[in-house]
């Protein structure tokens, strides 16, 4: 049991850092000759006992890479895990899909309605 949380933990680890490294939407590459920072999170520095199990989460997960790498019946596991991940994941966005699709149309909509509202103001003047 232990060993199939572990593969889970890996499959998700390997899911989630390719979109960890994607662009940010929003966020525009700056352009020759300027500077601009965008930063819309805090920086946080973990405690030390944080900092230890961050660093032992990290050698197990190294360590447990290694083994499913080297292992073939680990690594048949591996993939059948990851495959049911994304199989279930794949699942959850095509039933949730319609509640999504909701949610951008109100969105938009009252994205709509806020900036007919604005121009429709008289401008401010100093």
């Amino acid at each position: 049991m232990r060993l199939i949380r572990s593969i889970v933990a890996l499959a998700a680890f390997t899911v989630a850092l390719p979109l960890a490294a994607q662009e940010q939407p929003g966020k525009s590459p700056a352009k020759a000759g300027t500077t601009i920072q965008l930063s819309d999170s805090m920086e946080l520095k973990p405690s030390p006992e944080l900092q230890k199990s961050l660093d032992e989460l990290a050698a197990a997960v190294q360590a447990l890479a290694l083994r499913i790498a080297n292992d073939p019946q680990l690594r048949a596991a591996a993939i059948q895990v990851a495959t049911g991940f994304v199989t279930a994941a794949q699942q959850v966005v095509a039933e949730k899909s319609v509640v999504i699709q909701e949610a951008l149309k109100t969105a938009a909509e009252r994205i709509a309605t806020a900036e007919t509202a604005r121009k429709k103001q008289p401008a401010k003047q100093p």
